[in-house]
């Protein structure tokens, strides 16, 4: 994987992240604290990687290059 995909976020449980939901045309961006470490969702039809997400409640596919941590976990 390259440094700049899934991995090399280096996203952990407990970490406050956003970012802008795959598949969006708005651009909406999310907001979740995480349950789990999240995984890749590979590359789209539009040639964009997304990272699927978890907040204990639900799932989402953000797109990678979006994705920024809030805060860490404690």
């Amino acid at each position: 994987m390259s440094d700049s995909g899934t991995a090399a976020l280096n996203l952990q449980p407990g970490d406050l992240v956003e970012g802008v939901a795959a598949g969006s045309t708005h651009g909406s961006v999310l907001r979740r604290r995480l349950d789990r470490q999240p995984w890749s969702h590979g590359i789209g039809s539009d040639g964009r990687e997304s990272t699927v997400v978890s907040d204990g409640k639900g799932v989402d596919s953000l797109y990678t290059d979006t994705i920024r941590i809030i805060e860490r976990a404690q």
